[in-house]
């Protein structure tokens, strides 16, 4: 079955929204919870979501004008309460785990995506998204590593991971 470059970049607007909402969500946690360095990570890996956002409804805007903006029901993540730092951490781990697969599937979404593309601005769009949603899953399996080392994730961690 065939799908058309718009029903691409619905699917890819909704999945970076949710990706948004998801990293918001995380950071409110783990900021309650008083790891402040985790959570300004996880704040700015929504920040880089939101990038992708606007970058494909910049692209629907000028390529679909006429059409409405699909971007659907956003879902309410459920998040545990942490208040111990073994816990914290534990929800880490957890929360690090679910952000990697779902940077690997999104890679693989942007991948497939490059093959439905109707014109070579969508394809450079859906492999830079590609690109950099395989960077995120790197970067998420060296912070899971730095965890499982040293059973917590400090500040200096995200500069010596390049990602202050």
């Amino acid at each position: 079955m065939s799908i058309s470059s718009e029903q691409v970049i619905n699917s890819a607007i909704y999945n970076e929204k949710l990706a948004m909402e998801h990293y918001a969500a995380l950071s409110k946690v783990l900021k309650k919870a008083g790891d402040s360095g985790a959570a300004q990570f996880f704040e700015d890996q929504g920040n880089r979501e939101k990038g992708h956002f606007n970058s494909l409804m910049k692209y629907k805007e000028k390529m679909f004008p006429d059409s409405k903006v699909a971007v659907g029901e956003t879902i309410k993540w459920i998040t545990r309460e942490v208040t111990d730092e073994a816990g914290t951490q534990a929800g880490l781990d957890d929360a690090l785990k679910v952000v990697e697969e779902a940077e690997k599937t999104a890679e693989k979404f942007y991948r497939d995506a490059i093959a439905q593309a109707e014109d070579a601005e969508a394809r450079e769009l859906f492999e830079k998204l590609a690109d950099d949603e395989a960077r995120h899953f790197h970067i998420m399996g060296r912070l899971r590593a730095r965890l499982e080392e040293k059973g917590k994730i400090e500040p200096p961690d995200f500069d010596d991971l390049g990602m202050g």
